[in-house]
């Protein structure tokens, strides 16, 4: 289970990046530093389909069997089920939205899938930096990471920085956490599931 956890893992990071690269260069119309990256999979946006079944979907299918890898490597259920809806809420955000029309419906389902799934990360992070029965580095990257995801947060309803900033930041911390996830977890294939340092 860990290095089926570590390899789905990076797996995820490496094609969301891969992906990034490529839609990015094929879509003039896109600005990585400006734009969200739902734009890519924005109604009438060229490769928008590919971008969806491939940014979106097949990364989201991955952090799916991550999940399931991932609980079951620490024999916590709930921590399965929930990056499980983090990795379904990913993918469904492979519906694409219509660009200047928020109250389109397939506009409104992308934004609750993109907040189901944040919601079940979080909650997720919650429950790993909790409980000491998972170990002080399970505990202290998940804590890490919630901190700066909401503090990005606040940093945006404050105004200190723009929501595409906020956005930008939620994307490096989440698939950041996953990705020093997986290396710990191929870096010592001999650990037992459950012990301290899982």
């Amino acid at each position: 289970m860990r290095k089926a956890a570590g390899i789905l893992g990076l797996s995820a990071v490496g094609l969301l990046a891969s992906a990034l690269a490529v839609f990015s260069f094929l879509n003039p119309q896109f600005h990585p530093m400006q734009d969200y990256v739902s734009k890519l999979g924005a109604v009438g946006q060229p490769y928008a389909l590919w971008w969806n079944l491939t940014g979106f979907v097949a990364v989201g299918l991955l952090l799916v069997g991550f999940g399931l890898a991932y609980g079951r490597l620490l024999g916590d259920r709930q921590v399965s089920i929930l990056l499980v809806l983090f990795g379904i809420g990913f993918a469904a955000t492979g519906v694409p939205i219509v660009l200047g029309d928020r109250e389109a419906g397939i506009s409104k389902a992308h934004v609750v899938a993109v907040c189901a799934g944040l919601a079940a990360y979080l909650a997720c992070l919650a429950k790993l930096g909790y409980l000491r029965s998972f170990g002080h580095t399970v505990r202290r990257s998940a804590n890490v990471a919630a901190t700066l995801v909401v503090v990005s947060m606040v940093g945006q309803a404050l105004r200190f920085w723009s929501m595409p900033v906020t956005h930008r930041l939620v994307f490096a911390v989440v698939f950041g956490w996953l990705g020093t996830t997986s290396i710990r977890l191929l870096r010592e294939p001999r650990r037992l599931a459950g012990d301290a340092e899982a």
